[in-house]
């Protein structure tokens, strides 16, 4: 999960947390299941929260990843699951989940530090950032089809990516990490944006 620290009360993905009782599975199959057989399940957003990403508009963005058959290996389900204060995304053994997003869809108080790794993409999404002098540091000011973007583009496919790091070093930690993860989101995002503007618009 990679960080974005933010001084109000917004997720952030430096945390881990521990496997759930019910979509974490217990056993993998190490083959790349068809896009139908992946479960896809979305919850309740929870209180203060929306979500963003749609199980048709998952789908529909599962269509345009181009190593698809490589990343299904070992993947059983994905989760659209309830916000919280602390991730946006993160993978479990077969399992990748993605959450809610805050009801106000601006960040406040983000180190532009924090927003390096996915730099290309903010800009290519036209994300309006400013300073914040209430909180330090700058405020993201997202829209309803810019968070998605995100959501998908960015956190998704990361998250995959350490899926895709287990899978091939055949364990169950995501060996390689952040560095891995994030360097997998840059290399596909350039492959698949004109496609996903085409798809989604932004």
């Amino acid at each position: 999960m990679r960080p974005i620290h933010r001084k109000s009360a917004m997720r952030v993905r430096d945390g881990r947390v521990q496997k759930k009782n019910n979509w974490t599975p217990d056993h993998r199959h190490y083959y790349a299941r068809p896009q139908h057989e992946i479960q896809i399940e979305r919850s309740h957003p929870g209180s203060g929260y929306r979500h963003v990403v749609t199980v048709r508009q998952l789908r529909d963005f599962l269509d345009l990843l181009p190593d698809w058959d490589e990343l299904a290996i070992g993947l059983e389900a994905i989760s659209i699951w309830y916000g919280n204060t602390r991730w946006l995304g993160l993978s479990n053994p077969g399992v990748v989940v993605i959450t809610a997003w805050d009801q106000d869809l601006w960040w406040g108080g983000v180190d532009r530090a924090d927003l390096e790794a996915c730099r290309e993409l903010l800009s290519l999404l036209e994300v309006e950032i400013v300073d914040d002098p209430e909180y330090g540091g700058c405020e993201v000011r997202w829209t309803e089809a810019q968070a998605r973007a995100f959501m998908l583009l960015d956190v998704l496919v990361h998250e995959l990516g350490h899926h895709h790091d287990r899978m091939v070093t055949a364990g169950d930690a995501a060996a390689r990490g952040e560095p891995y993860a994030i360097a997998y989101a840059q290399r596909v995002l350039p492959e698949i944006f004109d496609a996903y503007v085409d798809r989604f618009g932004i």
